[in-house]
């Protein structure tokens, strides 16, 4: 759940501009010690990692002021960015979520 909730929070501050891309890349790695960029935090949150997480959360869960209801809304937003994001249409990555809406005006 760590990673999830690490994810969301670097996508809502990008969303938000309280962070640029690179920030929050910063912020991943310093946090997870692995090499994730603001790229590899929205194919983790749109896979099925991330999504099985959330959805064994209980309905009432919340946590660091974040409920289960922001982190589904995070997963989609993650999924309809790395599905459209690329100028020549390809998918940045091959989630389920990211391939419905592949294509979509909106989430």
């Amino acid at each position: 759940m760590f990673k999830v909730k690490l994810a969301a929070v670097a996508l809502a501050a990008v969303l938000a501009d309280r962070m640029t891309d690179q920030e929050a890349g910063r912020f991943l790695r310093e946090a997870t010690g692995t090499q994730w960029s603001l790229l590899t935090c929205m194919q983790y949150l749109s896979g099925k990692e991330a999504r099985a997480a959330i959805a064994a959360l209980p309905e009432d869960w919340a946590e660091d002021g974040m409920t289960k209801q922001a982190l589904e809304q995070a997963s989609k937003v993650a999924a309809f960015a790395v599905a459209n994001a690329h100028p020549k249409g390809v998918p940045l990555c091959a989630s389920d979520l990211a391939k419905q809406y592949k294509g979509q005006e909106t989430i």
